[in-house]
C-alpha cells in the first residue's frame, strides 16, 4: 500500500515539473527577444558615429625629413582618408591607418597641417582632425658652402668685423680651418672646426694649441651651431692667453652683421693696455 501512494506521488511531481517546465516555454515564447538582444538586432554599421581618436606622429621635423603619421586605434570595417597641406603626401598602408609625409620645404608659416577622416563599414564620415607639425629650416649639409672668405664678428672687439678665410681641413671629415683667428695668430697659425653634418647643425671646436700673435702659445676650445641654409656659424670659446681664460664669441657670415654679446676682458695688451 505504501508504495503504491509513493509511485502515485512521483507521478504527480512529474506531471507538476514537466507542467511548469511547458509554461515557462509558453511564457518566454511569448514575450520575444529581451530588451538587448532587441536593440543589437536593430543596431546597424549606419549607426556608428565615428571620432578620429588620435594621431601618433612628431609635431617637429625639420626641413627634407620623410615622417610616418599612423591613428591610434582600429575599427573593424572602417578606413580613413588623408590628406597634408605644406608638405607631400608620399603613399598611404594598405590598411589607410598610417600616412608616409615628407616635408620638402619650410613652408609659409612655419607649418605644415596633416588631416585624416574616419570612414566607417557603413559609409559614415568623421569630423576631420587636423594635426598641425612645425617644420624647422634645414639644408642637406655641403662642406663647401663654408669655404672661402667669410666676416667674422667678434663681440667686444673694435676691428670686428674682420675678415678671415676658410679652408677646408685635409684629412679630417666635415671640418674646416680659420686662419686667422681673433684677429692675432702667428704666421701660420690655425684652428679647426668640424661641422656635425646633421639635423643637429653643431660646430666643435676639440681644444688645440695656438700660438698667438705676439708668440705666446696657449690654446683654444669651443662649440657652436651652424646654418646649412644661411651658410653662417655662431661660436662660443673657452681661449687660454697669457695665463688667463678668456670667454670669445664670434659670427661668421659671408655678410656682416651686429652682435647682442658683451665682453669685458680684452686680448691684445698691446693695444688694449692689460
Amino acid at each position: 500500500m505504501q508504495n503504491t501512494i509513493k509511485s502515485t506521488l512521483m507521478q504527480k511531481e512529474t506531471a507538476v515539473k514537466a507542467g511548469l517546465l511547458a509554461a515557462m516555454m509558453i511564457f518566454i515564447t511569448a514575450c520575444g527577444e529581451t530588451y538587448i538582444e532587441e536593440h543589437q538586432n536593430a543596431y546597424t554599421a549606419q549607426d556608428v558615429v565615428p571620432l578620429v581618436l588620435g594621431v601618433d606622429g612628431p609635431t617637429t621635423v625639420y626641413q627634407t625629413e620623410t615622417r610616418d603619421y599612423s591613428v591610434t586605434y582600429n575599427r573593424a570595417g572602417s578606413s580613413w582618408e588623408w590628406s597634408v597641406t605644406g608638405a607631400e603626401l608620399q603613399g598611404i598602408s594598405s590598411d589607410s591607418r598610417t600616412a608616409t609625409v615628407y616635408f620638402p620645404s619650410k613652408p609659409a608659416g612655419g607649418a605644415a597641417y596633416i588631416s585624416v577622416t574616419e570612414t566607417t563599414s557603413g559609409g559614415v564620415v568623421s569630423p576631420e582632425k587636423v594635426v598641425e607639425v612645425n617644420v624647422a629650416s634645414f639644408c642637406q649639409f655641403d662642406i663647401n658652402n663654408f669655404i672661402g672668405a667669410y666676416d667674422c664678428d667678434e663681440a667686444g672687439y673694435p676691428q670686428s668685423p674682420y675678415s678671415v678665410n676658410f679652408t677646408i681641413h685635409p684629412t679630417l671629415a666635415n671640418t674646416i680651418v680659420n686662419d686667422n683667428f681673433w684677429d692675432w695668430a702667428a704666421e701660420g697659425a690655425v684652428i679647426f672646426y668640424t661641422l656635425s653634418g646633421d639635423f643637429l647643425e653643431e660646430v666643435t671646436v676639440p681644444r688645440q694649441d695656438f700660438e698667438f700673435g705676439d708668440g705666446y702659445v696657449g690654446w683654444v676650445e669651443g662649440s657652436g651651431t651652424y646654418d646649412g641654409c644661411d651658410h653662417t656659424m655662431t661660436m662660443e670659446y673657452t681661449v687660454f692667453y697669457a695665463g688667463d681664460e678668456y670667454i670669445t664669441y664670434h659670427d661668421f657670415t659671408p655678410a656682416t652683421k651686429g652682435t647682442t654679446y658683451i665682453i669685458t676682458r680684452k686680448k691684445s695688451k698691446e693695444f688694449f693696455n692689460r
